[in-house]
């Protein structure tokens, strides 16, 4: 059997040099290849087995990655090939260092047999070990069908290059139903990008995020200018998450995550006063500010993550309830249940600001004080209420009156009423937002 040497200057090369740090990377098993067996003996087999593992650093962060080539072995998954992977892992795991991988596969490589599978198994195990211990990240730069997909989504964050990444359970030519062929099933991913871009996303990922659980992440140096910042024109932005989270954060800098999913919360890393810190923000979608089944489960997914490497969370809330959309309903109850379950059991500060008005029982599901949210601050003019304060005002007195509904929002639901019964811990002007978030998160201090 004849073994091809490894093409050095191949596509999926030049894309491990654009995250890593300039001749930072150290290749590992450059020399294995496929092995004979009494099933599998082709006449010649390519070094790498079509994939590249190594590791290398990003703005001097340990990182490790593997890159898998379409090009080498039609793009399947073998015994070898799996192997790398999962020994990658292990070496990750131990180091304390993330994982980066870069996906092409056309499938399994059935000429191999059970022994890639094999692999397949243990790659899966490895990940799960891995996940809560190391931030594991998946770019998408080409086919990723069948295991491979499930492999996909057992990152932490998922990029998907535009036009040439793919990400499904079953090819489109074998999914039907009585009606007709389905398109493929497309994955949640953070977003379909050209390759530049997402090789920036994943550099500034690692410098967000600590190496490892139970590392505090780099906190950077902030000016004074900077820190003592005020945000003059954040009240004229309520209900756009993302321009909220943009004024409040150092710099103006904002990675938001899975922006094209679950549009009516966006969930953002930022940094304040140089500390990483993953944010959860209600938003206004086509003129209604409701919560979706899909953005609850976005929101417990950046609870999730900050919980396990040690990210303060601070959400911003605003809405007029949950979506009443037949399909919503279907998905609400589940979806509602895992951001419950995320904000009550992580043990990460806890930071909610009230930014409008919140009807119904999403303020208690919002990362309220009855939830476990260790500050609550309301802006001036935010307004908290059981049900729409007219619908409140009729069914307390009988009647409604533009008096009366005031009486009812002073007594019941405006931001003072709130403090008072201590489900607030302070009233503050929109402009000053940044200066608490600051100084709370500075109270935690001796927990990092």
């Amino acid at each position: 059997m004849q073994v091809k040497p490894k093409n050095e200057q191949t596509a999926v090369f030049s894309k491990i040099t654009d995250i890593l740090d300039p001749g930072s990377f150290m290749e590992l098993g450059e020399r294995v290849s496929a092995r004979f067996t009494e099933f599998y003996h082709p006449d010649a087999v390519q070094e790498s087995d079509g994939v590249i593992t190594g590791y290398g650093t990003i703005d001097g962060n340990l990182v490790f990655v593997y890159a898998q080539d379409g090009e080498v072995m039609g793009g399947t998954f073998g015994e070898q090939h799996g192997r790398k992977i999962v020994d990658l892992y292990e070496h990750a795991i131990k180091a304390n260092a993330p994982v980066i991988g870069l996906l092409d596969c056309a499938g399994f490589r059935i000429e191999e047999g059970l022994d890639g599978l094999y692999q397949f198994a243990k790659l899966y195990k490895r990940q799960s070990d891995a996940s809560g211990s190391i931030p594991q990240i998946a770019a998408v730069i080409g086919q990723c069908g069948g295991g491979m997909s499930i492999a996909a989504k057992q990152a932490d964050f998922v990029f998907i290059e535009k036009d040439k990444g793919s990400i499904f359970v079953n090819p489109q030519s074998v999914v039907g139903n009585a009606i007709g062929d389905n398109p493929f099933v497309k994955a949640v991913d953070d977003g379909t990008f050209e390759w530049e871009e997402i090789a920036q996303k994943i550099r500034k990922l690692v410098g967000l995020l600590p190496p490892a659980a139970g590392f505090a992440p780099e906190i950077l140096d902030t000016n004074i200018e900077e820190l003592n910042r005020v945000c003059p024109d954040i009240g004229s932005m309520i209900g756009d998450g993302k321009a909220l989270l943009t004024e409040l954060a150092d710099n103006y800098d904002v990675l938001e995550v899975q922006p094209d999913f679950g549009q009516d919360m966006v969930t953002a890393f930022i940094r304040l006063a140089g500390q990483t810190v993953g944010c959860v923000a209600c938003n206004k979608v086509n003129g209604e500010k409701r919560i979706s089944a899909d953005g609850c489960s976005k929101a417990a997914a950046m609870v999730d993550v900050c919980s396990r490497f040690g990210l303060p969370v601070i959400t911003l809330i605003d809405t007029d309830g949950y979506q009443t959309t037949s399909e919503n309903e279907k998905y609400l109850p589940d979806a509602a249940g895992r951001l419950l379950r995320a904000l009550i059991t992580a043990t990460v500060p806890k930071i909610n600001v009230v930014t409008g008005r919140v009807v119904g029982s999403a303020f208690s599901l919002l990362n309220s004080k009855g939830l476990g949210a260790d500050y609550v601050f309301m802006w001036e003019d935010a307004d908290i209420s059981i049900v729409e304060p007219r619908q409140a005002t009729e069914i307390i007195f009988g009647k409604w009156s533009k008096e009366l509904e005031q009486q009812y929002r002073d007594d019941q639901s405006s931001a003072v009423a709130l403090a008072r019964h201590g489900f607030a811990d302070k009233v503050i002007a929109p402009e000053e937002t940044r200066k608490y978030l600051i100084g709370a998160l500075q109270t935690f201090v001796n927990s990092r």
